[in-house]
């Protein structure tokens, strides 16, 4: 996807008026998922078809040898999405290697799942709302139970109001309280969780703050198409993603549901303090099993 200012309009928008609330649920993400696999896995029962007299007719220890590694390298691919899936739908982490690294083939699919969506005439909007739905509880999952959490929220430039002349690209602490957009509460949670919060005006920007504040989650606050596009951008780096609700059409005077962003923060910041309990707990047990030794 192009890198563009965050807050500007999409080559061929229509920002004249207000955008439905979109809001699929991860079930359109998982169909398209599946029939990508489907396709994955036709596509290379094909290519294996095609090539196997020529692999025959080299050596036919070749022949087995690429065999193995083809059904080893299908085998895992699928079966780490499907933990990956059943994680999400259960909320437990079923498999150790589960990790913050395990999206990457969900992003993958994603890009597939985009494509074929397009071919079927669903918006890649309908489609990047799922799958944050889906991003978003596979992080929960991947999450619960971190510790030292540093958080960043990266909000995009039309979340201010428009007539506002307040520079809070460069601080935050720049806006007025009008209450006339939900900054003014995104500054009243950073004060009471204590994290980072960066209006980014264009793509490259976020990511260089991410780079720079290396934190360990990052919430995002955006339309569909610039949250995927970021959740691909990020690595290593776990991104809840929320799409922002646009009355007055795209990249204008967007807001967004803060109750959903309360319930990403209270999750992060009640998941730290539940870790530091515990270690405290764990701490004092082991003092007071020296004492009594």
């Amino acid at each position: 996807m192009l890198d563009r200012e965050l807050g500007s309009e999409w080559e061929g928008e229509d920002i004249s008026s207000a955008e439905e609330t979109i809001d699929e649920g991860k079930g359109l993400f998982l169909s398209l998922s599946f029939l990508v696999i489907l396709l994955f896995s036709v596509s290379m029962a094909f290519i294996w078809y095609m090539i196997k007299p020529r692999l025959i007719g080299i050596s036919p220890y070749l022949y087995t040898m690429g065999g193995i590694a083809a059904g080893i390298f299908v085998f895992y691919t699928l079966s780490k999405f499907t933990v990956t899936v059943l994680s999400v739908i259960t909320g437990k982490n079923l498999l150790p290697f589960l990790n913050i690294n395990s999206p990457g083939i969900v992003i993958l699919i994603c890009q597939y799942a985009i494509k074929i969506g397009k071919t079927f005439g669903i918006s890649i909007d309908r489609i990047g709302n799922s799958f944050v739905h889906f991003n978003n509880s596979l992080m929960r999952v991947i999450k619960k139970g971190s510790r030292n959490e540093r958080l960043l929220v990266l909000l995009p430039r039309c979340i201010q109001n428009s007539k506002c002349k307040q520079k809070v690209a460069e601080d935050i602490n720049n806006c007025k309280d009008c209450g006339k957009c939900v900054i003014t509460e995104f500054k009243a949670l950073s004060k009471e969780y204590r994290f980072h919060i960066n209006v980014a005006t264009g793509g490259t920007l976020a990511r260089k703050m991410a780079y720079k504040l290396r934190p360990s989650s990052i919430l995002a606050v955006a339309c569909e198409r610039e949250l995927v596009s970021g959740i691909q951008d990020t690595g290593s780096i776990s991104v809840f993603a929320i799409p922002n609700l646009r009355p007055e059409g795209p990249c204008k005077n967007t807001t967004v549901d803060m109750d959903n962003v309360r319930d990403v923060i209270k999750f992060i910041h009640d998941n730290e303090n539940e870790n530091l309990s515990l270690d405290g707990k764990v701490s004092g047990a082991i003092v007071e099993a020296g004492a009594r030794g």
